[in-house]
């Protein structure tokens, strides 16, 4: 998400030097993650050939160049293949993101949802609960061990465009798509 393109900056500001290196060595690249660099990455055509209308393309455009700017992607640099591959890197956050996210059945049904541990009851809200307890957790045994039982990442393309946003009709509808759908209107055909 656009929040999470500059987490390594945002966290470097809220826990200092020492809690930013051990972040820093916590983030991975596994193997899987090396992708084909015509596609993924900084020169990608994914990111490249991102559509949007122009208030939007102008938006991820300008925030790609200000991700060029912050620490996540000036580390990423540092990484420097010559076999044709992009690394994607994982970066552990302290957030449990329950929007977009990929996680074993297993995990939510064996640990989050596990009445033994009331980390979060049937029906709640797994970001609002579950943070708090990741960051407690980090706070009292420290980023490494405290984060493993959790073991959220954020994803990181490093090509500064956010892929995932809310569609409330705010970025790609048109002011007269807006104004049908309020009055209730057939829209593309559709009611």
């Amino acid at each position: 998400m656009r929040s999470n393109l500059t987490y390594r900056d945002i966290f470097t500001s809220k826990y200092g030097k020492s809690a930013v290196m051990e972040l820093l060595d916590m983030v991975i690249h596994p193997p899987e993650l090396a992708l084909d660099a015509k596609i993924y990455g900084p020169k990608g055509s994914s990111a490249r050939d991102m559509e949007g209308d122009g208030k939007l393309k102008k938006n991820m455009d300008s925030v790609a160049q200000a991700y060029k700017g912050c620490i996540q992607n000036n580390r990423h640099m540092e990484i420097n293949r010559d076999d044709g591959k992009h690394h994607l890197s994982l970066t552990p956050t302290l957030y449990w993101y329950d929007n977009v996210h990929i996680v074993e059945t297993a995990h939510y049904r064996d640990f989050i949802f596990n009445p033994l541990y009331r980390l979060v009851a049937r029906g709640g809200f797994v970001e609002d609960k579950l943070s708090p307890i990741i960051t407690k957790s980090v706070e009292r045994l420290g980023l490494k061990e405290g984060h493993a039982k959790y073991a959220c990442y954020l994803l990181d393309d490093h090509s500064g465009y956010f892929f995932t946003g809310h569609l409330d009709g705010g970025s790609f509808m048109t002011e007269d798509e807006k104004l049908e759908l309020q009055n209730g209107k057939e829209f593309n055909g559709k009611s």
